[in-house]
C-alpha cells in the first residue's frame, strides 16, 4: 500500500521500529514511542449491517481517519491492527487507543494494549516481546511475532 497512508506490512513495520530506535540511541535523543495492538472482532460485520456506511470497510481505514499522518498501521487480519506512535509516550498512547475505542463503538470487545519505548524495552526484540505478553494476558495466548 502507498506511503502516504502509512499502511504497511508487518515487516516494514517492524523495520520502522528498529529504525526509530537506532535513531534515538544514534542521536541520543531523550525520546520515547509506543507501540500498540487493537482488536476489533466482529467490527467489520458490524459496518457492513449499517445502512449508514459501505458494505465492508477495514478497520485499518477507519482507524487511519482517527490518527495523525506520522502514526502508522500494519492490519494483520481485518479486525487486528498494530500502531507505531512516534515521539508519543504510554500516557498519550493510551489515550489514542481509548479514543479509537470510542471511533470505533467503544465495544467491550474492542482490546488494545500498548508497549513504549524505553519503559517497556530498549530494543525491538524486548518491545515486541513485551507487546506479545501483554496480548497473550488479553486475548487467546497462540500469538507469536517470529
Amino acid at each position: 500500500m502507498s506511503s502516504e497512508e502509512h499502511i504497511y506490512d508487518f515487516e516494514v513495520f517492524k523495520a520502522l521500529v528498529e529504525l526509530e530506535i537506532r535513531r534515538i540511541q544514534r542521536y541520543e535523543k531523550d525520546s520515547a514511542f509506543s507501540i500498540a495492538f487493537l482488536y476489533a472482532p466482529e467490527l467489520a460485520l458490524r459496518f457492513k449491517d449499517s445502512k449508514d456506511s459501505m458494505k465492508e470497510v477495514d478497520v485499518a481505514f477507519i482507524i487511519k481517519d482517527n490518527i495523525r499522518s506520522a502514526d502508522v498501521i500494519s492490519p494483520v487480519e481485518e479486525d487486528f491492527v498494530f500502531l507505531f506512535f512516534p515521539e508519543t509516550n504510554k500516557e498519550s498512547a493510551t489515550k489514542i487507543i481509548e479514543r479509537l475505542k470510542s471511533t470505533l463503538g467503544n465495544s467491550e470487545r474492542i482490546i488494545g494494549g500498548i508497549a513504549s519505548y524505553p519503559e517497556d524495552g530498549e530494543s525491538k526484540q524486548k518491545l515486541f516481546a513485551k507487546l506479545v505478553e501483554i496480548m497473550n494476558e488479553k486475548l487467546i495466548p497462540v500469538i507469536n511475532l517470529d
